[in-house]
């Protein structure tokens, strides 16, 4: 399980870094939501503000081009990643 999400991690922020990903996952609440994110630099503007908080690697950041603000995922309720 532990190397399943792993992989998972990978993949997805390998899309969020090149470009545009396209996903779904289970929210909290028990729904699922479908999501398109980026974290390449072009596509969002934003400047670190240099926090120290310690990063959990079960989360995943990224910015949310519907909403347009920043969301995390946990990535044991990842679904799928859209090639």
């Amino acid at each position: 399980a532990a190397l399943s999400a792993s992989w998972k991690r990978f993949k997805l922020t390998q899309k969020l870094r090149a470009g545009i990903a396209y996903f779904s996952f289970t929210k909290a609440d028990g729904t699922i939501r479908e999501a398109i994110g980026s974290n390449r630099e072009g596509n969002h503007s934003y400047e670190y503000t240099g926090t120290t908080k310690k990063e959990n690697p079960l989360q995943v950041k990224y910015f949310d081009l519907e909403k347009r603000a920043f969301r995390s995922l946990n990535i044991t309720r990842l679904i799928e990643v859209a090639a």
